[in-house]
């Protein structure tokens, strides 16, 4: 693994395709996923067991299906920062190409809120767990503060230079994968001691209703996140119209691959009563089968440095994502220029200080603000079970998580529809079956979305009826009150403020932009035209005349021949005309 990432020193410390395969599939993927399990696998809950397998099945080639319009894009339109943004406001004009890229940034507080929840929280909130925080009513809001404070840290890193920012992800990654490693033969071991009992319980419970489909599709979509973020940073990658979207397609397979994997066996291992960390029981659970309690000691620390360390890595990979997202926006004009301004390394360090002011803002918005109701709802009407307190859950991982999902829907959305339409028109090469697919998955996500909205009226319309019954009733009434309309809010106020800006802002300053400055405005729009796909169509070419030229070396027994010589200068020439595209030769 670490031979095939090792490159040679270079001046030029732009992402190769390797290094952008392995940030990207660092950054969609991790071993927290499991936490939705107490939700999406238990008896008690929605119960979906084994249905999961193929769901992530589903999740993997929506989202695959999704990426394909993400890298066929790519091809068409220029190389700079803002993916679906640059999608969008090229086929669709300023107002849209805003609103989405909007709505691609207030992903982004969400996903840190869930990574922050995922890092700390449910990692010191099981009972039997010698890492129990055992802080009463103040539990949720203590861990939240501390996870809040350790990302910060990590996010900073980016301020100290793109080739230190690389050096940092490879090391948490590093941390992050050999100790998820540990966690996968822990489980197969467990999984093999077990046989096929847990399989068996698991299955003869198991519900599957299209309810319950959509809301595990909205938890778990989120986990294939990321690639629509990563594919913003063109400007930090080397030949990004040829490397943006095979990483996208390498980095959904591998991501599919790995999430069906895992479930197959978090079931055989686990099964039953799933916590909220279940990777933590994992190390227990072996432990008291072998008799060996020291061994779920360790497996608990193992636990806690992959987490720590997977988190860690999404957030410095975040600190340069989100700028990413904020700086084309500056070069419009649609927030203050000097969001625009990149270093050395083309990191727009600016935007990126906005970026983290604006994710401590949202944390309070998502945990502080939630966790401060529940310390009020759990000191007016404590719950107890067993003896012990149990604490509201008011915003959850799977709350958060459905949340970022559901919002990356509306993006995909438009970017599926963007594809569509520039194949319709052959502006896009024209493929029937490509087509089909997009629109399928159009179609499907849209029933996603309107399911999801479904779901969140009738928790308000149970929740309310909840709060009247009193004890118990009333605490879980009010929490999921409060949660499904902070869900509702948040998705609302996301748009209307983008609606209010863009007309009260952007639009004023930009009528008045191009009645005094009209080549700047012309410069500005000529960044958002569709182009066509020669340097694909050249590199392809090239390809070809490589292979010809070795065969012709071999037929002739010599490179002096007329049909080499023209080979070799249209390569040449092919070469030459890719402009921006032309990628280094080492």
């Amino acid at each position: 693994m670490l031979k095939l990432f090792k490159k040679k020193e270079r001046t030029n410390h732009k992402l190769t395709l390797s290094e952008l395969v392995w940030f990207g599939f660092n950054y969609t993927v991790g071993i927290t996923f499991t936490a939705n399990f107490a939700i999406l696998i238990n008896k008690d809950s929605l119960n979906l067991g084994s249905h999961m397998i193929w769901i992530f099945l589903v999740e993997g080639l929506i989202a695959g299906t999704c990426a394909w319009a993400f890298s066929r894009l790519s091809r068409v339109h220029p190389g700079n920062n803002g993916a679906a943004y640059i999608y969008v406001r090229s086929s669709y004009g300023r107002f849209w190409g805003w609103l989405i890229s909007f709505l691609q940034y207030a992903t982004l507080p969400v996903i840190v809120s869930s990574q922050i929840v995922s890092m700390i929280r449910i990692n010191f909130t099981d009972p039997s767990s010698f890492l129990y925080a055992n802080w009463g009513v103040l539990q949720h809001l203590g861990l939240d503060l501390i996870g809040i404070l350790i990302y910060g840290l990590a996010s900073c890193v980016l301020f100290l230079g793109m080739a230190a920012f690389k050096k940092f992800v490879n090391i948490s990654s590093y941390l992050k994968w050999g100790t998820t490693f540990l966690l996968i033969i822990a489980t197969i071991i467990l999984f093999v001691m077990t046989g096929t009992s847990n399989w068996d319980m698991t299955t003869s419970h198991q519900q599957l209703t299209a309810n319950n489909f959509s809301q595990a599709f909205a938890m778990c979509f989120f986990f294939f996140l990321g690639f629509e973020t990563y594919s913003t940073i063109g400007k930090n990658v080397r030949n990004p119209e040829k490397n943006i979207s095979r990483s996208l397609v390498i980095v959904m397979i591998l991501s599919t691959i790995f999430y069906m994997a895992v479930t197959i066996l978090m079931i055989g291992a686990v099964a039953g009563n799933f916590l909220d960390n279940p990777n933590l029981s994992i190390f227990k659970i072996l432990g008291d089968k072998a008799h060996a309690q020291w061994l779920g000691i360790i497996g608990i620390l193992v636990m806690l440095i992959c987490t720590i360390s997977l988190k860690s890595n999404a957030g410095m990979q975040n600190a340069l994502y989100s700028g990413a997202i904020l700086e084309p926006l500056s070069v419009e004009g649609y927030i203050s220029p000097k969001y625009k301004e990149l270093s050395k390394d083309n990191i727009p360090f600016k935007a990126s200080r906005l970026n983290l002011i604006i994710t401590f803002s949202s944390a309070f918005v998502w945990l502080i603000l939630p966790d401060i109701i529940g310390v009020i709802v759990d000191t007016l009407h404590p719950v107890y079970k067993d003896g012990q307190l149990v604490l509201s859950s008011i915003v959850n991982y799977g709350t958060l998580t459905a949340e970022a999902g559901i919002i990356m829907v509306i993006i995909y959305v438009f970017v599926l529809s963007i594809a569509i339409k520039l194949s319709i028109e052959k502006k896009l090469k024209k493929n029937i079956f490509e087509i089909i697919i997009w629109l399928a998955a159009t179609l499907f996500l849209v029933w996603q979305f309107e399911e999801w909205l479904r779901s969140l009226i009738n928790g308000l319309i149970s929740g309310a009826n909840l709060i009247g019954k009193g004890g118990t009733d009333t605490t879980k009434g009010i929490s999921d009150i409060t949660s499904n309309v902070l869900q509702l809010v948040y998705l609302i106020a996301s748009i209307a403020f983008a609606l209010i800006w863009y007309f009260a802002y952007y639009k004023p300053m930009q009528r008045k932009r191009a009645l005094t400055n009209p080549k700047l405005q012309e410069e500005l729009d000529s960044e958002f035209r569709v182009k066509d796909d020669w340097p694909f169509v050249a590199k392809n070419l090239q390809n070809e005349i490589e292979n010809y030229l070795v065969r012709n070396v071999l037929i002739n027994d010599d490179d002096k021949n007329p049909n080499y010589i023209i080979a070799k200068n249209v390569r040449k020439e092919l070469l030459m005309s890719e402009g921006e595209w032309r990628e280094d030769e080492e």
